[in-house]
């Protein structure tokens, strides 16, 4: 059973109506606020409320002096990615082990400014690591972590090894994850790496890159995994949404 709508909302559902039909074309404007308060014998607020409905929707658009425009003819649909925590942005098994290899201080030189997406000479604290289903299975992966230096004290967190770096640096130094970015490669495997994987020199392997920013947008933690092949299945979700363009 479905609620009973409340006027603005019954007057929005009306002009996104005559927007679908053509009533109201794209590009042209919707009637005058006044002229639509006459109308639907309603107040200002009301309309102002309902014409918000249709912005949300991505129909108008309203700008001071400029009226309010059809700038779409349909209600937009996208696709969004459904991850209920920032552990499952490419996530692995709950049981997997990460040793760390080497910790070290660095500064990025031309490559690594290319790879992490940071300007030439940002020092990092970087940590590589193996990650296994058990302490003798085969390596399912190697991750480098590059970090703020300042927050390099991750290391001796209780639970470093058995929870994610970037809640790491939240707990310890109130650090917020306000947006990741994913950015996903086929690569070659050095010699160096091969080996502690476990696969021939020169192998091929899937290379993820994620970015943890703040709500200043500066990363503060950026991670770069090498996949052998064959060792990594990912599984992304889905849903249509509604969003304004």
């Amino acid at each position: 059973m479905s609620l009973k709508q409340t006027l603005y909302q019954k007057i929005s559902t009306t002009l996104s109506d005559r927007i679908v039909s053509g009533e109201y074309p794209l590009g042209t404007n919707l009637p005058t606020e006044a002229n639509l308060c006459e109308e639907f014998k309603a107040s200002h607020h009301t309309i102002r409320d309902a014409l918000k409905l249709l912005i949300e929707k991505g129909l108008i658009s309203r700008r001071p002096g400029a009226g309010t425009k059809v700038i779409a003819a349909s209600e937009p649909t996208v696709f969004a990615h459904v991850a209920g925590d920032l552990r499952h942005l490419f996530s692995y098994p709950q049981n997997t082990i990460r040793q760390n290899i080497l910790q070290q201080h660095v500064v990025s030189d031309r490559i690594l400014s290319q790879l992490l997406d940071c300007p030439i000479g940002t020092p990092w604290f970087k940590i590589g690591a193996l990650r296994r289903l058990d302490g003798n299975s085969q390596p399912l992966c190697w991750t480098d972590f590059y970090i703020l230096p300042r927050y390099s004290d991750v290391v001796k967190h209780k639970s470093h090894f058995s929870i994610p770096v970037h809640e790491q640096i939240e707990a310890l130094y109130g650090e917020r994850v306000e947006s990741a970015k994913v950015k996903i490669s086929l690569t070659k495997l050095d010699a160096e790496m091969a080996k502690e994987l476990d696969v021939p020199s020169n192998s091929s392997a899937l290379r993820i890159v994620r970015s943890y920013q703040n709500v200043q947008k500066n990363a503060f933690e950026i991670t770069v995994s090498y996949h052998p092949e064959g060792r990594y299945d990912c599984e992304l979700n889905f849903h249509r949404e509604l969003r304004p363009r």
